[in-house]
């Protein structure tokens, strides 16, 4: 009886060993195989942070370069812009220089002389204020000889520096008032400057 009972204790003995075992392998097998799990989920999340970053980098390298470029624009065109005005003023106060009134007497004579046939030819002068009674002076001496009747000499307010000339009753006119010489310059110089950038 005590080795039959012995034999049933092995016996129960080994079947939760057995069993024991099979739990512990079905244990680790599940553990193995949530962890491979763990591992692949993590290495897929891994994989989609780095595209999103590697799209986010991108984008943002995009943007920069965008950023740059239009900085560069930017730039380009306040230099020119600032390169106008400070021509212009250089035009504008080059052109108050050499508009004086003994330079514009010599020029209405030169006009007068190719475009007017006639010596009676009524020519009339419109300057600046300030540069009027120089202008007649020297008007009248440079036309003395050429022409009867004397020019015809009005100032004008609006007018900063240089004169307006017109002969036979505005028949023939000319404009070489600052303002108009000082367009005509910027429009020139504004034109090759804006060539000089394009080019760059």
């Amino acid at each position: 009886m005590a080795e039959e009972l012995q034999s049933l204790l092995e016996k129960i003995n080994q079947d939760g060993v057995m069993k024991a075992e099979a739990k512990k392998a079905e244990i680790i097998a599940d553990a193995e195989a949530q962890a491979a799990r763990i591992v692949a989920e993590a290495e897929k999340n891994a994989a989609n942070i780095v595209k999103a970053a590697e799209k986010d980098s991108e984008a943002i390298t995009n943007r920069a370069a965008s950023a740059l470029e239009q900085a560069k624009r930017d730039i380009v065109l306040q230099l020119r812009d600032e390169l106008a005005g400070r021509l212009h003023q250089a035009v504008a106060d080059a052109g108050a220089k050499a508009l004086s009134p003994e330079f514009m007497a010599g020029l209405v004579r030169e006009l007068a002389l190719a475009f007017s046939a006639a010596p009676e030819s009524v020519i009339t002068v419109r300057s600046a204020v300030k540069d009027a009674d120089a202008l007649e002076k020297a008007l009248q001496a440079a036309l003395a000889d050429s022409f009867v009747k004397a020019p015809q000499l009005f100032a004008g307010r609006e007018i900063a520096g240089g004169m307006e000339v017109s002969f036979d009753g505005g028949k023939c006119f000319y404009d070489f008032t600052l303002d108009a010489v000082t367009d005509l310059m910027d429009e020139y110089i504004g034109a090759n400057l804006a060539s000089a950038f394009k080019a760059q």
